[in-house]
């Protein structure tokens, strides 16, 4: 028991506090992020052969690519703030929480409470 205590104690300490950085618990305001301009790319939970990628444009537009083994589609629809949820496409009820924030990547809790993790490829007009 002592060694696995100790093992936890040493792994805590190599990775740093960000392991914690995510309370799925805790949302934070959407106003701490001007998503307008950015670019996302999903890094986890991600599938060997599957990519998606996020672009916040001007005017509420949201192009999303999604690639499965090479094959990629790219719809565009729309987003918006609303209630302090991240709403895309025409779905009123339905809305992302933004549970972390770091240099470059965001956690977010989507509405059947799965965690998602995005890396800011870019941000521009911030």
């Amino acid at each position: 028991m002592r060694h696995i205590n100790r093992s936890f104690v040493l792994a805590m300490l190599v990775l740093g506090s960000n392991v914690f950085a995510a309370d799925s618990s805790k949302e934070l305001p959407w106003s701490s992020v001007h998503l307008e301009g950015m670019r996302l790319q999903l890094v986890s939970p991600k599938a060997k052969d599957r990519s998606v990628g996020l672009f916040f444009g001007k005017g509420g537009h949201l192009a999303i690519t999604s690639c499965t083994e090479g094959t990629c589609t790219g719809p565009l629809t729309t987003w918006k703030i609303e209630n302090n949820r991240l709403k895309t496409g025409f779905a009123p009820t339905e809305g992302i929480a933004l549970i972390g924030v770091a240099a470059n990547k965001l956690t977010l809790r989507e509405p059947s409470g799965k965690i998602v993790v995005y890396e800011i490829v870019e941000k521009s007009g911030s």
